[in-house]
């Protein structure tokens, strides 16, 4: 089985895959703003206890590799440094509890890996949205989060979709290493 993940400090995106490439679960963890890091990885790991992930056989992970440089208005040098130093927390929880050493795809790279020829729809305007909407398409039976009161898609579907598309990489990546072999 492979658990990939698109980790951020407000939410963690994640899925489970048989290693066929069949989609067992999928959820996230929503964190609030004013717990610590300690908090939040501790929120992780209850969450991951009580939805069972912690004892699913679980051979590799898969995570969305964190901001490298600048980009835009959510990238400040202190942004960057806290994904890192809490990607940092989650991964090596994850190694240790599934003794595997995560593996990171840059999400552009993987988002065109998964989706070639990716392109947004103008009326949509969000490369996010339009990963979700392919995810969507490819996974009908996924019951979506909407805003109880909006009746909105709730952010934490693209996490979601994130983490489906670094997941669905990484078995694309498996798979061609596996038949080169």
């Amino acid at each position: 089985m492979v658990l990939a993940l698109d980790i951020s400090s407000s939410c963690i995106g994640y899925c489970v895959f048989s290693n066929s490439g069949k989609l067992l679960k999928m959820s996230c963890v929503k964190f609030n703003s004013k717990q610590t890091k300690f908090e939040r990885l501790e929120k992780f790991i209850v969450e991951m206890r009580q939805e069972g992930v912690d004892k699913m056989p679980i051979e590799t992970v898969a995570i969305e590799e964190p901001l490298k440089k600048f980009k835009g208005k959510f990238s400040s040098a202190e942004t960057i440094a806290i994904l890192n130093y809490f990607n940092g927390m989650i991964s090596s929880w994850l190694y240790t509890n599934y003794n595997s050493e995560p593996a990171y795809y840059n999400v552009n790279n993987a988002r065109s890996t998964v989706f070639p020829g990716l392109k947004v729809a103008k009326e949509e305007g969000s490369i996010k949205h339009e990963v979700w909407r392919k995810v969507m398409e490819k996974e009908p039976q996924i019951n979506w989060r909407y805003s109880p009161k909006t009746r909105k898609l709730m952010d934490e579907n693209y996490d979601m979709s994130d983490a489906y598309v670094v997941g669905a990489c990484h078995l694309a990546v498996i798979g061609k290493q596996l038949s080169e072999n």
